[in-house]
């Protein structure tokens, strides 16, 4: 089996039939060229890194809506719109593809914490800012919320074995550790808040209410995720983080 990550050949084995072409109009195309003819250009093949873009956009969608044991890789293969072999060409296995799915969506989580921009001069509009933020990733993205539920299940399985993505890593961690200093400092928050409790509260609270919609929709008799009660629920997280936070 081919290496991941591997290259050499793999738009000609993704496009091209079964056998050898014959070599009988090998003279003709020389001839061509050297008359200055125009010869047809190659269409229908594929870069190696749309086919593997392809293949991972459709495994997130394949592995978040069905699980990591419900997913099927012919499903994957048909949405990607290549065959069973390109997955295990580049990926190797089930489980490999499925821990570049994890990895996909948690760089894109960690991107978005870094270029998160802390309001130090007004502690408690960036902490307002910071929670919305949060809460308007996990709403963006859905498959994420799903994902964690899966991987939860597995019991952190195929996350601890990810090298480049670690939750110490995540940098929401140190943007709230910037905020509570600067509100500290300020005397607007209180002086004994944890920042690792304080982030989970925000976490918590946002991804409860995505990742329990349906339950809690069927028992409560409404849409949790209608624009105005979603808005009405990033506001009330605001309120419960602002409000235990403020310095009596």
């Amino acid at each position: 089996m081919a290496k991941m990550g591997a290259t050499v050949g793999v738009a000609e084995i993704d496009q091209a039939p079964v056998g050898r072409p014959k070599a009988r109009n090998a003279s003709a195309a020389s001839t061509a060229r050297k008359q200055g003819s125009p010869t047809r250009p190659a269409t229908g093949r594929r870069s190696p890194e749309e086919v593997q873009a392809r293949i991972l956009n459709a495994a997130v969608f394949e592995f978040s809506e069905h699980s990591f044991s419900g997913a099927r890789i012919d499903k994957i293969s048909k949405r990607a719109k290549t065959v069973d072999r390109m997955l295990y060409y580049y990926f190797g296995s089930k489980e490999r593809l499925y821990q570049a799915v994890l990895e996909h969506v948690f760089s894109k989580l960690i991107l978005a914490q870094h270029n998160f921009v802390v309001d130090e001069d007004d502690p408690v509009n960036g902490m307002r800012e910071l929670v919305m933020h949060s809460w308007e990733h996990y709403r963006d993205n859905p498959e994420l919320v799903r994902l964690l539920v899966t991987e939860n299940l597995l019991r952190g399985k195929y996350f601890k074995k990810l090298g480049k993505i670690k939750l110490a890593s995540m940098p929401l961690v140190s943007r709230v550790e910037q905020l509570l200093n600067a509100g500290m400092k300020r005397g607007v928050f209180r002086a004994d808040a944890d920042p690792h409790q304080v982030l989970l509260t925000i976490i918590s609270l946002g991804f409860f209410y995505l990742s329990n919609q349906y339950t809690c929709a069927a028992w409560m008799g409404y849409t949790l995720v209608e624009d105005e009660r979603c808005a009405a629920w990033s506001e009330h997280i605001c309120r419960v983080v602002l409000d235990y936070l403020a310095a009596k």
